[in-house]
């Protein structure tokens, strides 16, 4: 289990600061999460959109392995960022599947640039975005 301080946008043009193993309660809304990680000198943040209803709930978020991770430094080369999963710049085919065996991720890599589109999926196989890379480079979200 991965315990992590994040920040809760509440969208008022406020942020709640939450720390690692703190709990909250939230009132039914529309909340964005972010979440930053470091490591090795590198860093890396994602996005959680929540939409919170009247129902009581505890929810868990999928957090995939592969991630793109840059310097901590201002203007670092652009080969200086790259995919790793885990601790290991990711290699070949990744396929990552959550505890129900249901694809959540799939790519193919080589030191650590897509050499293929990357795919994710939601909780029930179904893709939810495929990123378009060229010669290793960004080129539209689907």
């Amino acid at each position: 289990m991965l315990e992590l301080p994040y920040e809760l946008w509440t969208g008022s043009d406020s942020t709640i600061q939450i720390d690692v193993g703190q709990t909250i309660e939230l009132e039914p809304n529309y909340y964005q999460l972010h979440v930053q990680m470091d490591w090795n000198e590198k860093l890396t943040g994602f996005y959680f959109d929540l939409i919170i209803d009247q129902k009581q709930r505890v929810d868990t978020l999928y957090l995939q392995k592969s991630r793109f991770y840059g310097p901590t430094y201002l203007h670092p080369p652009p080969d200086e960022f790259k995919y790793y999963c885990c601790d290991k710049i990711c290699d070949g085919t990744i396929i990552e599947s959550d505890s129900n065996g249901v694809i959540r991720f799939r790519g193919k890599f080589k030191n650590g640039i897509p050499i293929s589109n990357l795919k994710y999926y939601n909780k029930y196989g179904k893709r939810i975005r495929k990123e378009v890379y060229v010669n290793g480079n960004l080129k539209r979200i689907k």
